[in-house]
């Protein structure tokens, strides 16, 4: 039992860190075309291309991933996901306030709220998967 639980846990990092890879790649290419584009060199068709390519992976990603993990796992992600959800609204909520009192010279943008709900998801993640339940 405990060679197969090796095997098994063994071939889904190696399935990460290979999703993990081609993640990377597919990110790279997206960020070299749209510099691309933004240079006038390939048309907008392309960058639209591979950000349908990229959505479609990931909608695939997720659903390939929550088939290849136990019970356990499921609840820690949703768990986990949910914590980076309070994350995200938090900040948003926070830095929203402040910039409406004129606190703070900016709105809350995008890419500092999905940072932050990635961030904490990763965090609660570790923790839930350190004991702290």
């Amino acid at each position: 039992g405990e060679q197969m639980f090796k095997e098994k846990r063994k071939r889904f990092f190696k399935y990460l860190a290979i999703a993990m890879l081609g993640f990377a790649v597919v990110g790279y290419f997206a960020g070299f075309f749209t510099a691309r584009f933004e240079a006038g060199a390939v048309p907008l068709a392309v960058p639209l291309i591979i950000g349908a390519i990229t959505a479609l992976a990931l909608i695939y990603f997720t659903w390939d991933y929550f088939r290849r993990v136990d019970e356990l796992d499921l609840m820690d992600n949703l768990w986990s996901h949910l914590i980076g959800q309070y994350g995200a609204l938090l900040l948003f909520l926070g830095w929203y306030f402040l910039a409406e009192l004129g606190v703070t010279g900016t709105y809350p943008t995008a890419i500092a709220v999905i940072l932050t709900m990635i961030i904490t998801t990763f965090i609660a993640y570790g923790l839930r998967k350190l004991g702290w339940r």
